[in-house]
């Protein structure tokens, strides 16, 4: 029967199925676009302000060579930071990433935690913590990185960059202007306990040849007589 159809019937209906299909898969895909974009504004709706508290740059008190320990909360609830914190706020109400980026005096930053963590409600809290060493000294720059994530994926609903400044000090007897004289200082101290134990030696090695020496009897000095059991008594 379709051979029977004339060629102009035949292309027409050839471009209408393939215009139809064309018009199916835009729409559904226009749907999907637009269920993707009201899913994310529903989960940016849901997000709160949260607390973020790290630990005070200042308070870090960095030497090189030295490690120190950083931490990062996030929590639903607003709570006074304690004593050495710094505090600030964030969105929460989702999965959260914190990275520490560290720079500067041959900074490195160990992450002892899981980088993403969930703070879904206003009861929940996140605890992040690094290993800080300065190899240098100098000034440094401790970049925090608070992300919420869009579900498990990695869209990101919100996110908050934060900047804090140190300074590294250098480690005690390290190089520098004075250190000759650390360096002596130390070498004086040294050497004076050194000789106070050989004096102490000494004086104790003294000490017991005296004590044998005297209990030996001397060249010119008779050793009494032993008593002779045969002779007669003195009358």
């Amino acid at each position: 029967m379709w051979r029977r159809v004339p060629g102009e019937l035949r292309l027409a209906a050839l471009l209408a199925a393939c215009l139809f299909t064309f018009v199916a898969c835009g729409t559904g895909s226009g749907s999907s676009q637009r269920d993707f974009v009201e899913s994310m504004s529903d989960a940016r709706k849901q997000l709160f302000e949260g607390q973020l508290t790290y630990t005070n740059t200042e308070k870090l008190r960095l030497v090189a060579g030295e490690p120190r320990f950083f931490h990062a909360d996030v929590t639903g609830r607003w709570h006074p930071p304690s004593s050495g914190d710094s505090s600030t706020t964030v969105r929460a109400g989702a999965q959260i990433g914190v990275r520490l980026h560290c720079s500067g005096a041959g900074l490195s930053c160990t992450p002892l935690s899981s980088e993403r963590q969930s703070v879904l409600t206003k009861n929940d809290r996140a605890t992040w913590r690094w290993k800080v060493t300065a190899k240098g000294t100098g000034e440094v720059a401790l970049n925090l990185t608070v992300t919420a994530y869009y579900g498990d994926t990695d869209t990101v609903l919100a996110e908050k960059p934060i900047t804090a400044l140190a300074a590294a000090a250098p480690a005690p007897g390290a190089s520098g202007p004075f250190s000759w004289l650390t360096d002596t200082l130390t070498w004086i101290k040294n050497t004076a306990v050194d000789l106070g134990a050989v004096a102490g030696a000494l004086v104790t090695v003294w000490g017991l040849y005296i004590a044998v020496s005297s209990r030996r009897p001397r060249a010119d000095e008779e050793e009494p007589a032993a008593p002779d059991d045969n002779r007669d008594p003195v009358e």
